[in-house]
């Protein structure tokens, strides 16, 4: 009767490898899904801080590497009694550890807080954008993230070119390009004459999609009061102390786009990285020339 357990009790230590991958898909699919509730809340939560408070200032964590692991360990054995008379008991022994965990990154960049701060005040119905200020500090970040292509250093060098050569009599190449390395070369007057490199280009480029997504900013799809005033029929809740913000049927779509314009605000800033050259030149993106 013993020696039949045993046997049993090792089939199911065989089958234990299937239902520990079974367990694993599920707890990644579960661990995958919580993200987009996980994004959802950060922007409640601070929608109900500005409710109470439209001067204060945002908070944001970025979920990086996420991991799921599920660990089963499972030894057997026997215990014997030589009696007499002699008694052998099998013995099994199982566990199951589960690991599921986001990683995160919080937003500290004074420049990017500062966007957010304006992104909330905006779907409160304040019409602000960032200042020049901003948007000169913010182009001068982006400018390091330009990967130097091909292209680019063809299309630099070919600028530089024209402008060293025509009207070179007149004014000097630094009156005539604005390039990345000058202070204000992304809130240039419109009735200038200096004529933009291409790095400096595609730095303004990035920088009117980041304005167009402020303009799209609209109030009026959320709600915002005490507990009590929060209806049944509220699709998302968020809060901060004792005030709540929440968010029905007809707001969903609003709060979808207003938390894909957070999270592409809260990470437009990349960590400088050096880049590598298949000749071992190490070198970082830039402008050619002055």
């Amino acid at each position: 009767m013993h020696f039949t357990r045993f046997i049993v009790a090792t089939i199911c230590v065989a089958f234990l490898g299937g239902c520990t991958t079974a367990r694993l898909r599920q707890r990644t699919i579960s661990l995958g899904g919580s993200l987009p509730e996980l994004q959802y809340q950060q922007v409640l939560s601070n929608l109900a801080l500005f409710s109470t408070n439209l001067d204060a200032l945002p908070w944001h964590v970025n979920v990086r590497e996420g991991t799921t692991q599920i660990t089963d360990s499972a030894t057997a054995g026997a215990l014997v009694d030589l009696g007499p008379p002699a008694v052998t008991q099998p013995q099994i022994f199982g566990s199951r550890t589960a690991v599921a965990q986001w990683g995160m990154s919080p937003v500290i960049d004074v420049t990017e807080l500062q966007l957010l701060r304006v992104a909330y005040r905006r779907a409160f119905g304040i019409q602000e954008m960032p200042s020049s200020e901003l948007l000169d500090d913010l182009a001068h970040e982006l400018k390091e993230q330009f990967a130097s292509n091909a292209d680019l250093r063809n299309e630099s060098e070919v600028f530089f070119e024209t402008e060293s050569r025509v009207n070179a009599e007149s004014r000097p190449v630094d009156a005539r390009a604005a390039t990345t390395n000058d202070s204000e070369f992304v809130t240039l007057p419109p009735d200038t004459r200096r004529h933009l490199s291409p790095l400096a280009k595609n730095v303004r480029r990035k920088l009117e999609m980041i304005q167009r997504d402020f303009d799209r900013i609209q109030p009026g799809w959320f709600s915002s009061g005490h507990r009590r005033d929060v209806p049944r029929t509220a699709c998302y809740v968020g809060k901060c102390g004792d005030r709540y913000v929440w968010v029905e049927s007809d707001g969903r779509q609003a709060l979808t786009e207003f938390t894909l314009v957070i999270l592409k605000l809260s990470t437009i800033i990349k960590e400088t990285q050096t880049l590598v050259s298949p000749g071992t030149v190490k070198f970082s993106p830039g402008d050619h020339g002055g």
